[in-house]
């Protein structure tokens, strides 16, 4: 099976254990001393060190689907990204601030 250079075998065992992958998803949407990653860049980054196939298991999505978003071929709309985010016990929330 072909695996990307990014693809930790540790990473992928932990990553089946949702509160490890919940703490790993926000901590990289919030590493201190560096600009927060979007949800977008977040799962990029998760499903190339987890390895597509298997995250495509994960979270009952075709694997085409999960590499055309790697691609930038699709855009997830928010209930995909909820999908995504479900294994890892997170969903998107939609906030509205108010502008000085």
């Amino acid at each position: 099976m072909f695996r990307t250079s990014n693809f930790d075998e540790d990473l992928s065992r932990n990553m089946r254990d949702p509160e490890f992958a919940r703490g790993f998803f926000l901590l990289q949407m919030n590493f201190p001393d560096e600009d927060p990653m979007t949800i977008e860049e977040t799962l990029i980054f998760t499903i190339k060190s987890i390895g597509t196939t298997d995250f495509a298991n994960l979270v009952g999505e075709r694997k085409q689907s999960i590499d055309k978003f790697l691609k930038g071929v699709r855009k997830p709309k928010r209930e995909t990204l909820d999908k995504f985010l479900k294994p890892f016990g997170l969903k998107t929330v939609l906030s509205v601030e108010e502008v000085a």
